[in-house]
């Protein structure tokens, strides 16, 4: 039974589903899928917190107002203005830039098509490659996953072909604008082919609007044979934004992928699904994740890590610093099935709780189906270690300096991996600057 809370928004998604003429021009199995996926949006509606994966995450008060799904226009001077104070100082890189998940090549600045092919989703839904990716078997039942399969429109097409490794990374800017409340729902693919190598950096910049945003994406990535693909995302948004995300991972034989997830106070609400598939031996998965959640924002990451085959490796480390009122969930799974002998997974949650009025749900699990495995996990929340603190005092260091340092070093674990130094310098700029009157509040 749908949620009563949310009708008014449901009942004008399945309006428009139903009163929008049926396009001609995309083939049956996309138009099928559609299809399918309306109907279980339809009957299922939003999630709420009695559905085992949304328990700590009450999407009801993020749903309650109705939102356009028409783009409005932007001021192209405001566009050029974000893009110059998105740009990471110091970084030498490609640049991607997307307004409202429309490519904006007249603002992008792209290698040749043969060190990197980039183009609008949809001008390749209609092919072969596309087919592929129609559906995704670990999203069945996935109720805003299905509302972006039954509505996406815009979103990019990337690929990296064989044996190509990128000189410099891609940095892409997600732009967004608002005259009313929107919500956008970009759907991305990106491959990156045999022996090929690649280093993304996500950001995200809402162009001064006033208007509540909601943003429900979808990324499926597939990391080919001995292929390497280093991702970074950085969450550091408005604070009418609520974000939802699916990201579907699938590595084959010998690959290596890296993501690293920074969410930073800004966005009233969001939420990260990131699903990896290890579909071939001897694979590497590495996710690192920090998020500090201020103010009564509402930040929840589950992943979910399937090992499939034998002599895999996956490493996972999400930290989390909470202020103010922030309430911050984390779910992260390991599946070891049978086959996936001789494989090796850790996973690591801890969590420094600032205030006494900051709530961490965290819930890491493990399944495993196989007997000659190396497979750990664990979970800790806690508070400033006062010995630590007392420690720092007695040297002369300032109550301020001293709760700063530790929780640097908390983070330490997180950002001392990130290899690429422009983006670790920014990063930790972000970080320190929004922590930065959090931390003197509570001294």
């Amino acid at each position: 039974m749908v949620n009563q809370f949310t009708t008014p928004f449901y009942n004008q998604l399945i309006t428009e589903f139903e009163n929008t003429p049926k396009a001609e021009n995309i083939n049956a199995d996309l138009s099928k899928s559609r299809e399918d996926a309306f109907e279980l949006f339809k009957a299922k509606g939003f999630p709420t917190s009695k559905d085992e994966d949304w328990k700590f995450t009450n999407l009801t008060p993020f749903l309650t107002d109705t939102f356009s799904l028409t783009m409005g226009e932007a001021d192209q001077e405001e566009v050029k203005a974000a893009i110059d104070a998105a740009i990471i100082p110091g970084l030498d890189a490609w640049l991607l830039v997307l307004l409202n998940g429309k490519i904006q090549f007249g603002l992008s600045v792209l290698p040749e098509a043969d060190q990197l092919s980039v183009l609008p989703l949809e001008s390749i839904i209609n092919t072969e490659l596309y087919k592929n990716y129609i559906t995704c078997k670990e999203a069945e039942g996935n109720r805003m996953y299905a509302l972006n399969a039954a509505f996406f429109t815009d979103g990019y097409f990337l690929e990296v072909p064989k044996n190509k490794v990128l000189d410099k990374p891609v940095q892409i800017i997600h732009l967004y604008t608002a005259n009313e409340n929107m919500l956008f729902q970009p759907r991305h693919l990106i491959i990156v082919n045999e022996n090929a190598k690649a280093e993304l950096i996500d950001s995200a910049v809402s162009l001064g609007h006033t208007q509540r945003v909601l943003m429900n994406s979808v990324s499926q990535i597939t990391v080919k044979e001995n292929a390497n693909l280093i991702q970074y995302v950085i969450q550091d948004n408005a604070a009418e934004d609520r974000l939802i995300n699916y990201n579907h991972v699938t590595q084959e034989r010998s690959s290596r992928y890296d993501n690293f997830m920074f969410n930073l106070p800004g966005a009233e609400l969001i939420r990260n699904n990131l699903e990896i598939v290890l579909n071939g031996t001897a694979t590497e998965t590495h996710l690192l994740g920090l998020y500090l959640v201020a103010d009564h924002q509402l930040t929840d990451n589950h992943t979910a890590i399937h090992h499939r085959f034998p002599h895999c490796e996956s490493n996972e480390i999400y930290k989390g610093v909470l202020l103010d009122k922030g309430k911050a969930v984390f779910n992260g799974k390991v599946f070891v099935e049978r086959p996936a002998q001789k494989t090796n997974a850790f996973q690591q949650n801890n969590n420094l709780l600032l205030s006494d009025k900051a709530q961490v749900f965290a819930k890491p699990q493990l399944e495993i189906f196989a007997d000659d495995v190396k497979c750990s996990h664990g979970c800790t929340v806690g508070q400033f270690d006062p010995e630590s603190l007392f420690y720092l005092r007695s040297r002369g260091i300032s109550e301020e300096s001293s709760r700063k340092l530790l929780v640097e070093a908390f983070m330490f674990d997180v950002t001392q991996k990130i290899e690429n130094e422009a983006v670790k310098d920014h990063v930790q700029s972000l970080i320190y600057k929004k922590m930065e009157n959090s931390l003197s509040t509570i001294i």
